[in-house]
């Protein structure tokens, strides 16, 4: 196998691992909290305590 080809495979695999991270961090359920902040609804449950 030619340095070419190590190179190409090992950009390939680059990229698939940058678009997997992309798109994992897109459906992150947790990100909606993380940028409320302190701002979180209160739950029915703490509102009767």
């Amino acid at each position: 196998m030619d340095m070419h080809a190590i190179a190409g495979v090992a950009v390939l695999l680059v990229l698939v691992a940058a678009f997997a991270y992309r798109a994992a961090l897109r459906n992150d359920p947790l990100s909606l909290f993380r940028r409320r902040g302190a701002n979180l609804p209160v739950s029915k449950l703490e509102e009767a305590e």
